[in-house]
Order: structure tokens, then C-alpha cells, then sequence
């Protein structure tokens, strides 16, 4: 007998996307902490570009939780850095800061394929937007997102 593992509902379809992409080489290593309640590991990058007084970071967490029909990982990536309103003729800079995050809660004790949660990973990003065109996403969703309209289709 054969065991498979596979996703439901994710499309390991591909269409031509630009991707931003973050400047990786610049990430710095600040820490890497265990939670002794819960065993959840941390780590804390910077990156070593910009303001020192507004630093912005990485972070990766993994860990196990209990729950009542059975254990769970939770993995995440957070990227924190800053908005920024300047005014040139003030001479007035204001800056609040922005969190993005992804999060996934896994089985614990089923094999999540690494090829599986990397078209997992990509089916929930293109629920961002409703089309490509020409490699370029149509923003159209994102938008109503960010105005407070969660009806996007």
C-alpha cells in the first residue's frame, strides 16, 4: 500500500506573474528564542537597509499546538516595516508602521509536501487578484480590500 499526500482546492496551475521581490541579502540574524510555555520557535531578522531609528524585520515562527481533534503546526513570516507621509516644504516626516503576515495552521501529523505548501502558498496569494494581464496584476481587488470592502468578486 502507497501512501500520497496532496492539497485540496489548490491549483498547481501557473500563470506569467511579476513578483516583487525583497533584497534577502541584507537580512541579519538578531534572534532566535524558544518559547518555554509552548516550545514555539522564533527568529528575528533585520534588515541591515534604511533608517536605524525605524528598522524593519523578518520574522519566522514554528510550533506544535494541542487542540482537541489533534495537534497542529503553526508556521509563519512576518515582515514588518514603515509607512511613510513626508512634507517637503514642513520638512515634517511621519512614519507608522505596517505588518504583513502569512500564516498557515498544518496538520501536525500528516506530510506536508514542500512542492504542495509552495502551490498552497501561491493559490493564496492569486486570491489577491481577480486577473494577470501581460505578467502585470489586475489591482482591482487589492483596492476594494484596502478602502474596507471585502466583497471582492
Amino acid at each position: 500500500m502507497t501512501l500520497t499526500y496532496s492539497l485540496d482546492h489548490v491549483n498547481s496551475s501557473t500563470e506569467v506573474v511579476d513578483v516583487e521581490v525583497a533584497d534577502k541579502t541584507n537580512m541579519v540574524l538578531r534572534s532566535t528564542t524558544t518559547d518555554p510555555k509552548t516550545g514555539e520557535l522564533t527568529s528575528v531578522y533585520v534588515l541591515a537597509t534604511g533608517d536605524n531609528s525605524y528598522p524593519a524585520s523578518v520574522t519566522f515562527r514554528s510550533g506544535l499546538q494541542n487542540r482537541a481533534n489533534g495537534a497542529i503546526r503553526r508556521v509563519s513570516m512576518t515582515f514588518s516595516t514603515w509607512a511613510v507621509r513626508a512634507d517637503d516644504v514642513a520638512e515634517t516626516e511621519d512614519r507608522k508602521e505596517i505588518t504583513a503576515t502569512f500564516s498557515f495552521n498544518l496538520p501536525a501529523d500528516m506530510t506536508i509536501e514542500v512542492g504542495d505548501m509552495d502551490d498552497l502558498i501561491g493559490n493564496c496569494f492569486s486570491f489577491l487578484y481577480p486577473s494577470v494581464t501581460t505578467g502585470d496584476r489586475d489591482t482591482s481587488w487589492l483596492a476594494k480590500l484596502l478602502y474596507g470592502i471585502p466583497q471582492v468578486s
